[in-house]
């Protein structure tokens, strides 16, 4: 019995020594970091050595004493995810194949579901799925929460172990459980992977005069394109410029600043980070400036990070108009640290505030105009349409016009006899809609039928937030006008 105290005793000082030589070593450059800011308490204090010697304790027994025998790579690596799961949600451990596959996201393309998942109050949840994507075409929503993936619970999950799961090879399926505010009962979600790529910008003109970007992500090519779109912009006569950063989960910060540079006046305050470090200034660059076009920019609760870099810098300025749903509240600044194995640290090092000082990580952007879209319920019955027969039926047998002629059927003369025809194929629809227990607005099914139509145009001239959006946008250029008129613009 001595003898194997003896010999716990060694084993306990051996690991220790070498478990604290291995944190020292990894430390140092933190040390130096710490020391030149002056500050008193540096990472290698008592309280920190005495911690590191309690995690080698326990980690010698679980080698001598554990019924079974593990390997010491997955004790580490469980460790280490532990302890970054006490920091915050978004600090994340990336062994090496895992570190790949998040490099491969950050360029865009990627195979999976398609959409941004992180942690809000200790549970796995949506932040905002991306356009077109099998999450999107599933109806997942921001702020779901996912609790179970393949019947596994995610309580105890990292967002990378999720990630692990839910990924997988093209044409699979995986089942996800979800919980949504308002639903009386979690949902069973089927999803089939696919190749995840989606495009970082999308530009149109709308019903003539009206110039719309939608980014779908902030990454390495996004303010190229962007510019691309202005240079289309400058051909045509445009109104005013919607800027849709709706579901958009964020992305690479320098990118963010570029697309505000597009609109603040050069040298203007972006956004600045506060952290450990000193307070850190991002301002609109020299030379970016585009167009001064009368400005709206569309956010919802799937608006994060960069996302709300870019609407509260040009909310805070007064430049534009931001209409739509508070967003996301997800502003941390994360700094990837590679690691000599081929493995990788995201942590949190500060966070976002808006050039007025709003911390966005805990508020979010409160728009100018808050505008709930539609409510849960139309979103239930607007998912129920998706794809739906009789919508596919009725533009079959109508033209996929039909949203045209019905425009101008509704401000035709009662004597025009055809639009009176169309109208009443489209009050049949809505009758049949009806009797199934599909109850909408107008101007909700109308998007319904948008989205189902070959003209690409129609889902984004239909949607009721860009209606609103162009509405006010004619709003401004008639006020404009009226200056100019009278002589005082």
């Amino acid at each position: 019995m001595k003898e194997q105290k003896s010999y716990q005793g060694y084993r306990f000082d051996l690991l220790g020594c070498l478990t604290a030589l291995a944190f020292l070593l990894l430390l140092q450059p933190a040390v130096g970091l710490t020391q030149g800011e002056g500050n008193k308490k540096g990472p290698l204090d008592d309280e920190l050595l005495e911690n590191i010697s309690l995690f080698s304790e326990v980690l010698a027994h679980v080698e001598q004493s554990h019924l079974d025998s593990p390997d010491s790579e997955p004790l580490i690596h469980g460790a280490i995810r532990g302890m970054l799961r006490t920091l915050d949600p978004y600090s994340q451990f990336f062994p090496p194949e895992n570190y790949s596959d998040f490099r491969s996201e950050s360029r865009g393309t990627y195979g999976g579901l398609g959409m941004e998942i992180g942690m809000r109050d200790e549970r796995l949840t949506i932040v905002s799925p991306f356009k077109g994507t099998p999450a999107y075409k599933a109806g997942l929503q921001s702020g779901d929460i996912i609790s179970q993936i393949e019947g596994k619970p995610t309580t105890h999950m990292t967002t990378m172990d999720a990630v692990e799961l839910l990924r997988g090879e093209p044409g699979t399926q995986v089942t996800i459980t979800i919980l949504r505010e308002g639903e009386p009962r979690p949902l069973e979600v089927p999803l089939t992977r696919d190749v995840i790529q989606f495009p970082s910008v999308e530009s149109k003109v709308l019903k003539g005069d009206i110039g719309y970007i939608r980014i779908n992500q902030f990454r390495d090519n996004t303010a190229n394109d962007v510019d691309t779109a202005f240079e289309t912009f400058s051909q045509q006569e445009i109104a005013g410029l919607i800027l849709d950063l709706r579901s958009n989960p964020g992305g690479l910060l320098r990118s963010a600043v570029e697309i505000a540079s597009d609109f603040l006046a050069p040298g203007e305050l972006v956004v600045y980070t506060q952290g450990k470090t000193p307070r850190e200034e991002y301002n609109a660059e020299e030379g970016k400036q585009q167009k001064r076009y009368p400005l709206i920019v569309l956010v919802n609760g799937g608006s994060a990070s960069a996302s709300e870099i870019v609407a509260g810098a040009i909310k805070d300025h007064g430049r534009g108009l931001v209409m739509g749903e508070k967003t996301f509240g997800k502003a941390s600044v994360q700094q990837v640290f590679p690691l000599s194995s081929g493995a990788a640290v995201k942590l949190t090092v500060a966070h976002y505030y808006s050039p007025n000082g709003v911390d966005i990580d805990k508020i979010g952007i409160v728009p100018d105009i808050e505008d709930p879209w539609f409510s849960r319920s139309e979103i239930q019955m607007l998912r129920k349409l998706q794809n739906h027969e009789d919508i596919k039926d009725f533009i079959e047998t109508n033209g996929d016009d039909i949203l045209s002629q019905l425009e101008k059927a509704q401000h035709a003369s009662k004597e025009d006899t055809e639009a009176a025809s169309t109208l009443r194929k489209y009050q049949r629809l809505v009758d049949s809609f009806t009797e199934e227990g599909i109850i909408l607005s107008d101007v909700g099914l109308k998007l319904a039928i948008a989205r189902q139509t070959e003209n690409d145009l129609d889902e984004y001239e239909y949607d009721p937030r860009i209606i609103r959006a162009m509405d006010q946008l004619r709003v401004f250029k008639i006020y404009q006008s009226s200056l100019k008129t009278d002589g005082l613009e």
